[in-house]
């Protein structure tokens, strides 16, 4: 009814049209109604996926609540903290604190603090985590560790090993190191220095929670154009 009076309109007010005009404006009318409804259909799809993400942002700051919880008692001894750190929850632990200067082997109170985190993080049997070792700047080249690139990953290694004993899966465990590419301050005095020595823990995040590639691809196109003077079939006279 809506073309049909839109079409009846164009007609009084120009008068007596040729065939040929007519189609050509109902071909416009029907590929504008056409952008509408497409336009229309990614409207939805974005606010259902808005509202997707929304729920997952939720989520995630309650896991965080219910981790900092968990480590609370850790926490206010000093010995490690929990922050977020590019959506990932991460618990950041002093590797003054759990290794002797220059060694991958952990000290005994450094035995003790991993293990205390490998049994709290065994609970959570269905994420995965990744322990990344960090270092200062200061060059180390030592015959066990030629670079921090070796000293990053011997710690993050043998700390991977104590959670395994300690009851975490070896499968959802993994090591990495950064050596001194990602300081948390300068290195420019021997305090922030201490604070670039560090293990940390990272709460892979979920990604089966991502849209597939096809989603992403899907929203990244623009809207097709229907064909100047092309009519959907359905509607062919």
């Amino acid at each position: 009814m809506q073309r049909l009076a839109f079409l009846l309109f164009l007609s009084l007010s120009v008068g007596c049209v040729a065939k040929s005009e007519y189609l050509a404006l109902e071909n416009q009318y029907d590929a504008a109604q056409q952008q509408v409804t497409q336009q229309q259909q990614r409207i939805t799809k974005l606010e259902a996926d808005l509202q997707k993400t929304t729920r997952l942002a939720q989520a995630a700051a309650q896991k965080l609540l219910e981790i900092r919880k968990e480590f609370q008692p850790l926490i206010d001894r000093g010995v490690l903290e929990v922050t977020v750190d590019e959506g990932r929850i991460v618990i950041g632990m002093a590797a003054d604190v759990l290794f002797p200067s220059g060694s991958a082997e952990l000290s005994t109170d450094g035995r003790a603090t991993v293990t205390q985190v490998a049994k709290i993080l065994a609970k959570r049997s269905d994420r995965e985590f990744q322990v990344e070792g960090h270092t200062d700047s200061d060059p180390i080249g030592s015959s066990a560790f030629p670079t921090n690139w070796h000293l990053g990953s011997g710690r993050a290694i043998h700390v991977v090993q104590v959670m395994i004993t300690a009851g975490m899966r070896a499968d959802q465990i993994s090591a990495a190191t950064f050596a001194d590419t990602r300081p948390v301050e300068s290195n420019d005095n021997v305090k922030d220095k201490a604070k670039n020595r560090r293990i940390e823990v990272v709460l892979l995040p979920d990604l089966s929670t991502l849209p597939s590639y096809d989603a992403l691809m899907e929203h990244g196109r623009p809207p097709r154009k229907a064909r100047k003077g092309h009519r959907p079939a359905s509607k062919r006279r």
